[in-house]
């Protein structure tokens, strides 16, 4: 099978990401084409100067591959931002994505009724006219805004052009889809995050909770429950009732954790 073109941008803020969590986990059957960004001194941080050029850098990177590849190739846009994990293979994840049957597969933003938000921090297609038009749309959107967003303007754009398009199952993990992780995840990308050290926080909590297996993950999924709750109710009684809650309200089977 021949490698499947993994699009991403490095970014000065963001390389320690790159070499210390993405790079070292990297699938067999996956090859990186980067776009190296200017030299820059931001730190990165959501929202700041050096994030938005990525933002827009992301677009016009995954364009200029799609203009230049077979029709039909497919590729993956990744943030740095993300690592992989062992069940990840890349010949049963191309076959994953063509049974879907679409012309571009997001990872999903929240695992919540009616919320049809993606994210794109990692998503794949096989190159065509629409995906080069839905580019092309979102590039020029991008452009025009005060603060450059890739994964708002491609959520327009989708709503506004006939793309197929659908989500990755939960696999394909993101912070914002709740706490623990599913047991068999391919990947996790560390969103929901403002800046790199919480990134890596969250990614070696991921790590950890992966490498630990069912009581480790347990220990986690019910220290945050009860930090939560804690929170809220205090004392011994709150303690109490938080447990109460936890041990009622979700299996005590990890492989059927959310």
């Amino acid at each position: 099978m021949k490698p499947i073109a993994t699009l991403i941008v490095l970014s000065s803020a963001h390389e320690v990401l790159f070499r210390e969590y993405f790079l070292p986990t990297l699938p067999a059957g996956l090859e990186i084409m980067p776009m190296q960004m200017r030299t820059n001194t931001s730190d990165g941080d959501y929202l700041s100067e050096e994030w938005q050029e990525a933002m827009s850098a992301k677009i016009r990177h995954a364009l200029a591959f799609c203009r230049q590849a077979a029709e039909g190739e497919p590729f993956i846009v990744s943030d740095v931002d993300v690592q992989f994990f062992p069940a990840f293979n890349a010949e049963a994840f191309l076959r994953y994505f063509d049974s879907l049957d679409c012309d571009l597969a997001f990872q999903k933003e929240r695992f919540r009724p009616g919320d049809t938000e993606v994210n794109c921090g990692f998503y794949t297609g096989r190159n065509s006219a629409v995906v080069r038009a839905l580019l092309e749309a979102s590039l020029e959107h991008i452009e025009k805004e005060s603060v450059r967003n890739e994964q708002s303007a491609i959520n327009l754009m989708l709503g506004r052009l006939g793309v197929r398009f659908t989500t990755l199952d939960g696999r394909f993990y993101a912070r914002t889809h709740g706490f623990p992780p599913p047991r068999d995840l391919w990947m996790h990308h560390a969103s929901w995050t403002m800046n790199v050290p919480e990134k890596i926080r969250q990614l070696d909590r991921v790590k950890r909770i992966v490498k630990g297996g069912a009581l480790r993950l347990h220990a986690e999924s019910y220290a945050e429950h009860l930090t939560r709750a804690i929170a809220k109710r205090r004392g011994i009684a709150g303690i109490v009732d938080a447990t109460r809650e936890y041990v009622t309200s979700l299996p005590l089977n990890p492989c059927s954790l959310p």
